[in-house]
């Protein structure tokens, strides 16, 4: 397997119906992952793959690759991350949305519908699972 440490900037961590990790710049994950295509808003589950949210690494690991994403390090951000994790621990997972870089302003239309958007629903996984 190979994994990357992912830098911060590359990530997003979104709350909204489901909660969303939108990462860029992350060959090992966006060659993996399936096309994203979300028909009625109903988005594929992506088998194999496993989302840990934690408040200082948030780790995605699939079949063949994953990465390491550092959380807190340079956002701060305590309230919102424990939200975010909260939200994938209710939720059973997240969406994880990867694009070949981050857009400055995110249009979910042309992300969810543009074509170069891979992911999918990622089942979370336990802390105690990943011992």
């Amino acid at each position: 397997m190979t994994a990357m440490l992912l830098p911060r900037e590359n990530a997003r961590f979104v709350l909204g119906p489901l909660p969303l990790l939108v990462v860029g710049e992350a060959p090992t994950v966006h060659g993996e992952l399936p096309a994203l295509v979300a028909p009625e808003g109903r988005v594929p589950v992506c088998d194999g793959w496993q989302l840990m949210a934690g408040l200082t690494v948030c780790v995605l690991d699939g079949p063949s690759g994953g990465c390491l994403i550092p959380t807190l390090a340079e956002t701060g951000d305590v309230d919102g991350m424990v939200a975010w994790c909260d939200a994938v621990a209710q939720s059973g997972g997240g969406v994880v949305v990867s694009l070949p870089e981050i857009p400055e302003d995110f249009d979910w239309d042309e992300i969810f519908g543009g074509g170069r958007a891979r992911g999918g629903f990622v089942r979370g996984m336990e802390l105690e699972e990943a011992e």
